[in-house]
Parts: structure tokens; C-alpha cells; sequence
């Protein structure tokens, strides 16, 4: 498998929107007139060597889908790795650690520090630019995007996970979908399967692709155990076909890693091996290139 490396300038020309004429930096988050948009097809994801996870809000099932893609990755041998730029809602110990970012440095078993993971931790779980100004920091994004193509350069595969949802603020106006555009990487939406997905779905859909982000896989998980629900039959399907965008398909609710205590029993009991992680998995790899 190849994977080509990537600029810290490179611009994301392969945008499924894409402002016309494309938009240099990290610049303030700004809804392009529709008549400068042009619709591309998905990009494949070995076109990439970063994958941007964003989901339709918080606690959808980001975490769990992103260290259970970087551990099906290092599991066949590539060399990748998972960030989690921004986190909120961190202990506020000497390490400042959040659950998160340790769970996706143990699923890839990286020995990159965790200032490089996760470089924004806040204590207030609340959005980066409120927890910013109640905790007198400031993000610096342009110096965020340059480390994650640098972290990209040491390995083969780089998962970034988002914060919240695709339209939570960083700075400013500048929103998290502005941040997956300007890092030039495709984006995969991670939504819940239960009632409501085909809404949420097609909103967070529409707002990135209106930001000028690249959406290139929707993923669904599921929230709870059982048989699949009329909703889950019926709205999967149908949100995968309004949003037009592939579908990896339905990650399983593990309630084992749920109700882990540790974490060597959380990461022993992430999905890796369920088809929808298994597909991704492939088209990263490049194996149904």
C-alpha cells in the first residue's frame, strides 16, 4: 500500500464542496455563496493519509469508532496513530488527562507524548471556545493543523478525532467543520442508527459540506443492545441515500466497553473486528482501491 505524504500547506482541493477559489489557511469560519460551490465526488479514503472523524453531536460513538479503526489498523501492521487535538471536560491533575485521548494512544500503542495527541485539554466540559476564555488559553489553529501534518510524517495513517459535533466553535467563528476543511484531510461523519439519525445525519452533512469540507464516509452505531429497531431499519438506509454518501454501515453497542473499569478492559473491548470497522479498515489500506 502507498501512502503519500502531505504538506502542512496542502489545500484540500478535492473537497466534496469546495469554494471557488480555493481558501488558503486556517481562515475564519465563513458560509460560502452557494453559487461558488462545486460538487465532487467522495474521495477514496487512500487518498489520504489523515482521516478527520466528526460526528452529529456528542456521545455518538466518535471515541469508540476512531481507537477501533487505529487498532484495526496497527492489528494489519500499518503504522497508525489517533489525535484528539481538542478535549473538554479533562482531569485536572498534573497530566491533565482525559479518558479519551488515553484510550486512543493505548489502541494504537503510540509512544508520541500526550501533548501531541491531544495539545488542547480543557477542564470545563464545555466547547473549546468557552473553556478557552473561562480558563485564560488560547488555540492557536494554525499552529494545531501545522503539528498534526507533522505527526502525520512520522507515521502512515493519522485519525483525527473532532470535539462535539461538526458546528462546535473553536475560535471565534471558526467551527469545527472549519477545522476539517483547512486540514485538508476527507471527513467521516460518525451518527447514532436510532430515531432522528436521518435528520442529524443530513444536517451535519449539509453544514460541512457547506463549510467546504470533504465528506467522504457516514458510519452509524448503535446506542443500545437488541434487535435492530423499525427506526434503525428503516432510517439507516434512508439517510445513507439523502446524504449521498457511502456508508461503512452499523458499528454494534459493546456493552462490555460500556461498563469497563479500566482501561486495558475498555480497550480489550472495542469493536475492532465488526464489519463496519473492518470496511473502513480495507479502504484505508487501500485493498478496494
Amino acid at each position: 500500500m502507498a501512502f503519500a505524504a502531505r504538506p502542512p500547506h496542502f489545500s484540500c482541493a478535492r473537497r466534496a464542496m469546495m469554494p471557488v477559489p480555493s481558501q488558503k489557511g486556517c481562515l475564519p469560519g465563513k458560509d460560502p455563496s452557494p453559487n461558488m460551490m462545486v460538487e465532487l465526488p467522495p474521495r477514496k479514503l487512500h487518498d489520504s493519509k489523515i482521516l478527520f472523524i466528526t460526528g452529529t453531536g456528542t456521545g455518538v460513538g466518535k471515541t469508540v469508532v476512531t481507537a477501533s479503526l487505529v487498532r484495526a489498523l496497527c492489528l494489519r501492521g500499518v503504522d497508525a496513530v489517533a489525535a484528539k487535538p481538542f478535549a473538554s471536560g479533562c482531569t485536572p491533575d498534573s497530566d491533565w488527562r482525559d479518558d479519551d485521548a488515553q484510550l486512543l494512544t493505548a489502541a494504537s500503542g503510540t509512544l508520541e507524548p500526550l501533548n501531541v495527541i491531544s495539545p488542547h485539554r480543557f477542564s470545563h466540559p464545555l466547547a473549546p471556545i468557552t473553556a478557552a476564555e473561562l480558563e485564560n488559553r488560547t488555540i492557536d489553529i494554525h499552529q494545531t493543523i501545522t503539528a498534526l501534518h507533522d505527526l502525520a510524517a512520522r507515521h502512515q495513517v493519522l485519525l483525527v478525532e473532532g470535539v462535539g459535533g461538526a458546528a462546535v466553535p473553536l475560535r471565534g467563528e471558526y467551527l469545527v467543520s472549519d477545522f476539517a476543511r483547512d486540514l485538508g484531510a476527507p471527513v467521516l461523519v460518525v451518527t447514532s442508527s436510532a430515531l432522528g439519525t436521518v435528520n442529524h445525519t443530513l444536517l451535519t452533512v449539509a453544514h460541512l459540506r457547506a463549510r467546504g469540507a470533504d465528506v467522504a464516509r457516514v458510519v452509524f452505531v448503535r446506542p443500545h443492545e437488541g434487535p435492530l429497531t423499525l427506526a434503525e431499519e428503516t432510517g439507516v438506509p434512508l439517510a445513507t441515500k439523502l446524504a449521498r454518501v457511502p456508508s461503512a454501515g452499523v458499528v454494534p453497542f459493546i456493552p462490555e466497553f460500556h461498563e469497563a473499569a479500566s482501561l486495558p478492559l475498555a480497550l480489550e473491548s472495542l469493536p475492532t473486528l465488526c464489519d463496519a470497522i473492518q470496511q473502513l479498515a480495507n479502504e484505508i489500506t487501500g485493498i478496494f482501491a
